[in-house]
């Protein structure tokens, strides 16, 4: 969309100049271009050259009525610094909004939940940062997860990894437990353990843990006893 002159000045293309005039007969409601690194030929690093380009950008934007996202991908330093930048600065201080949409961190000894992303606000001159926003990748969409943060889902799934975890050495000890409210209820059971003591989980939590788990097919009842008086017990799914 945009060269570099003799002169080290930004100048439109034939493309840009396509996209300028179909913005102004279709005005989209917002235009997504991906990457910068397609359609700037400039040089990154260059705080003259990326404030001249992103000032064409706005000039669609004018004429769409409407506004612009550009994707771009992060340099290393930008994953390990958080920043989600790559090149000058300027990429950050010329637009008017950024955000860097990033994979979740597991705690340490945990798996990675590799549908997770999480978007953090890094600038919004036309209203205040909001919170995080977390995403779960489904159907070839990633779609928010309501009433989320990363915090939240990371207890979630500590909860659940206990309860399999728990359900597991108690059948092996022939501990049975049940999903029903009794002295064999299995929350109850699984929060006086001490790997849900010192994980901070409770009876709640692992009430929750187990409704997502049935939900999943990761756990069933399994009916056991005397079928004229059939009993019930949480196994896991084979």
């Amino acid at each position: 969309m945009a060269t570099v002159n003799r002169n080290g000045k930004i100048e439109p293309t034939a493309i840009y100049r396509q996209i300028l005039e179909a913005a102004g007969d279709i005005k989209p409601i917002q235009i997504v271009i991906a990457s910068s690194a397609n359609v700037f030929a400039g040089n990154e690093i260059d705080r003259s050259q990326v404030q001249q380009f992103v000032g064409l950008l706005t000039s669609i934007t004018i004429v769409a009525n409407g506004s612009l996202v550009l994707c771009s991908h992060p340099s290393l330093s930008g994953i390990s610094s958080g920043t989600g930048l790559s090149g000058t600065t300027q990429w950050h201080n010329a637009v008017r909004a950024r955000f860097f949409m990033k994979g979740v961190k597991p705690e340490e000894g945990e798996q990675p939940d590799t549908d997770l992303r999480e978007i953090e606000f890094k600038k919004n001159q036309y209203g205040k940062i909001s919170d995080s926003i977390v995403l779960r990748y489904q159907a070839g969409m990633y779609l928010p997860v309501p009433g989320a943060s990363i915090d939240k889902l990371a207890r979630e799934a500590k909860a659940e990894e206990i309860f399999i975890e728990l359900l597991r050495r108690l059948t092996a000890e022939n501990r049975y437990v049940g999903y029903k409210n009794s002295p064999v209820y299995a929350p109850a059971v699984f929060a006086r353990e001490d790997e849900a003591k010192k994980a901070g989980i409770t009876s709640a939590d692992f009430a929750e843990a187990m409704r997502r788990l049935f939900a999943a097919n990761k756990i069933w009842n399994e009916q056991y006893g005397r079928p004229s008086r059939p009993s019930y017990r949480i196994t896991l799914k084979t």
